[in-house]
């Protein structure tokens, strides 16, 4: 008859929380008990070929993984991340596509890209979007990792509570090469009491979860919580340092706020001071073009008196001179009256022409082109008659009064 031995983990002599566990074969029941009673820190489980002497675990509902904590590399086929990976982001691709393969897709959604990356997404926002940073370090080698990631790790609760309001990094710590990389990262961005907190902890001790609140001037480390832990006391731990993060967290957004407003005041003042000095440069700009076209068309003026001047010079110089009252040939008497009121009174010779009319008045500052010659009895004007023409042909003789008269 088959006998079954049944006791408990206190009963069997080993010590909590942690003891190494070994698996081998005897070949009669006579050299187990002799290695049970050499050991001292190293229990074996044993069995023989027959399985006649000890049950299969699994016999009372368990899995001997998950009892112990076992989780032997031999048995995994792939590591959770490759050594030496030049990017941190492929690494992490791996890593969650490995943690999925070994215990299912309900776990945390880990960050794929480098930790200066996640710091970017965590810590370097607007205050509201905040989160805490959740550190996970792995290793295989660990009794506890197993049991870790299987029971705690992927506890709905504790993926729920995490993507809400963690950004969940991870690394493996398993191979020298990586572990170097993430120490080398610590010291960088935590200082050296954290990296050497993190190296001193033995494999035993792994997994880890560092909890990491992004501060104004440096990245605080709330807490590290080891492995051999349970789901409650976990979400606990995380709850307390969502407390913590929850209250300085109130007041970055009081103080950004306060900034912000500060900074809308001053945007408001330097907008306000920007569209005045807009106005007054356009006000300047415009009396520039205002000053420059009065100029310009002072210019033009001036150099259209000139040009006027010396036309009137040139007609003036031009005359021939006023014949005398008492003369030989026939004298024409003209009284010619300005826009002003004012009289010209001038004799020429019946012969003259009547161009010299013209000129004559256009000495005086009325050029024909701009103003006409109006006699009275009968009304005509002057200036569309024949200028080739005498006075004396035209009827301007021997006397005759003149009005001088814009053109519209």
């Amino acid at each position: 008859m088959k006998t079954v031995m049944k006791m408990c983990l206190a009963e069997s002599g080993l010590s909590y929380p942690c003891h190494r566990l070994t698996v081998g074969r005897r070949s009669s029941p006579a050299q187990t008990r002799e290695q049970s009673e050499e050991q001292s820190t190293d229990v074996h489980m044993v069995s023989d070929s027959d399985g006649d002497d000890f049950e299969d675990a699994t016999e009372f509902g368990v899995d001997d993984g998950e009892v112990f904590g076992m989780a032997s590399s031999a048995l995994r086929k792939s590591p959770m991340m490759p050594e030496n990976a030049e990017n941190e982001g492929d690494a992490l691709l791996q890593f969650t596509a490995e943690f999925s393969s070994r215990y299912g897709d309900c776990h945390p959604v880990f960050f794929i890209g480098s930790l200066e990356a996640a710091f970017q997404e965590a810590f370097y926002v607007k205050a509201r979007d905040r989160k805490l940073l959740a550190i996970y370090l792995h290793h295989d080698e660990s009794v506890l990792t197993n049991v870790f990631c299987s029971q705690m790790l992927c506890a709905e609760s504790i993926v729920s509570y995490l993507s809400q309001n963690f950004i969940t990094w991870a690394w493996d710590l398993t191979k020298d090469a990586n572990r170097a990389r993430f120490l080398t990262m610590c010291n960088r961005h935590f200082g050296s009491v954290v990296a050497q907190t993190i190296r001193t902890q033995k494999t035993d001790q792994f997994p880890l979860f560092l909890i990491i609140m992004g501060k104004r001037s440096s990245n605080e480390v709330l807490n590290v919580i080891q492995g051999n832990t349970t789901v409650d006391e976990l979400m606990m731990r995380l709850m307390a340092a969502m407390e913590i993060f929850s209250a300085q967290q109130q007041e970055d957004i009081k103080d950004e706020d306060e900034r912000e407003a500060r900074e809308n005041v001053k945007r408001e003042q330097d907008e306000a001071y920007r569209l005045s000095l807009e106005a007054d440069r356009a006000k300047r700009e415009a009396h520039e073009r205002e000053m420059a076209e009065q100029f310009r068309l002072e210019q033009i003026r001036k150099e259209q008196e000139e040009e006027r001047e010396a036309i009137r010079l040139s007609l003036e110089q031009a005359l021939p001179p006023e014949p005398k009252e008492e003369n030989a040939e026939p004298v024409s008497k003209l009284r010619i009256r300005t826009p002003s009121g004012e009289f010209l009174e001038r004799r020429f010779l019946a012969s003259n022409k009547l161009q010299i009319v013209f000129d004559f008045v256009a000495s005086k500052g009325f050029p024909w082109d701009e103003f006409k010659l109006l006699s009275t009895f009968p009304r005509r004007d002057v200036t569309q008659l024949d200028p080739n023409k005498s006075l004396l042909e035209v009827k301007l003789f021997p006397q005759e009064t003149l009005f001088l008269e814009a053109k519209e």
